[in-house]
């Protein structure tokens, strides 16, 4: 499908669809409500909806899988914290390292949002825009 056979109605809503991943979890009923309700309108709509769904649903389980690996590296260096405290000495490098890894679940998420938020901008400048992995998958589908 070109840039000009694309509505301007379906290229809003296709960007609509991608930019609810900014509301951090509960933008994916935004993306499947748009993908429900409009899927027979175009073929475009209907994937990029069901596409930025998609892409929602893999953010917040990774985000999940993210947050909960931290907390068992975190709760994993109380061992040593204890540890150093019963001695008097200062708190182990583990523990400030598990502390620094907080980072790492705070980035992904907000990297998976900009790639949402580039979804959006795709779409509503009219591209048939496609996640890397996501995008071919659904494609076969």
């Amino acid at each position: 499908m070109t840039q000009a056979e694309i509505g301007r109605d379906d290229r809003i809503m296709a960007a609509i669809a991608h930019a609810c991943a900014i509301m951090l979890g509960m933008g994916v009923i935004g993306a499947i409500v748009i993908w429900a309700t409009q899927k027979d309108r175009s073929r475009y709509l209907a994937f990029q909806a069901l596409q930025a769904t998609v892409y929602q649903i893999v953010g917040i389980a990774a985000t999940m899988l993210g947050w909960f690996c931290w907390m068992a590296i975190y709760f994993a260096s109380f061992i040593p914290l204890m540890a150093a405290a019963d001695r008097g000495g200062e708190p182990p490098a583990f523990f400030w390292f598990s502390l620094l890894l907080m980072l790492a679940p705070m980035a992904f998420t907000g990297l998976w949002i900009l790639g949402g938020l580039w979804g959006a901008i795709r779409c509503l400048s009219g591209h048939n825009f496609k996640y890397p992995i996501i995008g071919n998958w659904l494609e076969q589908k």
